[in-house]
């Protein structure tokens, strides 16, 4: 006979939690990208124990839209340009896709070279050596890319990404996992984006089969837009869509600060959010 499940519904998100991060390569993210880099310890420190026992996932999104530079064309060692980029390096078909895990950041102040990770997959998996090096290598994504995290975020969870056999980031979703987006971007998002606010919140919803108990976001940017933000008050007389989606995603949503001297503490309090809603994320 088929079990009638016992007294109640299954344990939360089981021990599993699928990461993603959608961080902005712009060119204005310079000044932030220390801050960012710097704050990666702690971010790894909140999950090596908060989430010890967990199975995650680590994917940080492609939000580049290209791969390499012309001024490689003919040159010998290096690139004069950006001598830490090797020249004759052929990027695999997936570093050419927006929203594909990233694991060949290129640009000024990105990582230039392949991450190390354990997996073989384009995302880390726990139980990777060097943790920390290989977060960081995955999410330096220096300042020659673009913004639209948003709109990465949405690419990254679609289900040609995701579902058909040799995607880029096949396996990363787990209908059986809690989804966590960061997103980082110290712009509006002022309709770069494809799609609405409203649009955005409903993709992640759709991503967890329609339940938004699912998902967990922390959107980290400037609050210009509000009269007590860090970043200093500067209306922009347009609508921050991303503090938008932010709001939209409410109970289940952080909004911080991109002007915060460190974001160790927003790690920390979305670990509190994850167990939280782990406990009444039912997997379908």
């Amino acid at each position: 006979m088929t079990p009638d499940g016992g007294d109640g519904p299954p344990p939360g998100c089981k021990g599993k939690v699928d990461f993603l991060f959608t961080i902005s390569g712009s060119w204005t993210m310079a000044p932030k990208q220390a801050r960012l880099k710097a704050s990666f310890p702690g971010f790894i420190d909140t999950l090596e124990s908060e989430f010890a026992d967990f199975d995650y996932h680590i994917l940080s999104a492609n939000t580049a839209p290209f791969w390499g530079y012309p001024s490689c064309a003919g040159c010998q060692d290096t690139c004069a340009e950006l001598p830490e980029f090797p020249c004759g390096v052929a990027p695999q078909p997936c570093d050419l896709v927006r929203g594909a895990g990233m694991t060949y950041p290129i640009g000024k102040d990105a990582s230039n070279k392949r991450c190390q990770l354990d997996s073989g997959l384009r995302y880390i998996t726990a139980g990777q050596p060097d943790l920390e090096d290989a977060f960081t290598c995955i999410a330096s994504m220096g300042t020659n890319g673009s913004d639209l995290v948003a709109q990465v975020t949405v690419a990254a969870l679609a289900e040609e990404l995701n579902e058909a056999p040799g995607a880029c980031n096949e396996g990363f979703l787990r209908d059986d996992a809690l989804l966590v987006v960061v997103a980082i971007q110290d712009t509006y998002d002022d309709q770069d984006s494809e799609g609405t606010p409203k649009d955005w919140r409903d993709a992640l919803v759709e991503a967890k089969g329609g339940d938004a108990d699912a998902v967990v976001l922390l959107v980290i940017s400037t609050d210009v837009d509000d009269p007590e933000g860090l970043c200093g008050y500067h209306p922009q007389g347009v609508e921050h869509e991303l503090r938008t989606w932010t709001e939209l995603m409410q109970p289940n949503a952080l909004f911080g600060s991109i002007c915060a001297p460190g974001y160790g503490d927003y790690f920390a309090t979305i670990a509190t959010m994850i167990k939280a809603q782990c406990d009444v994320f039912v997997p379908q």
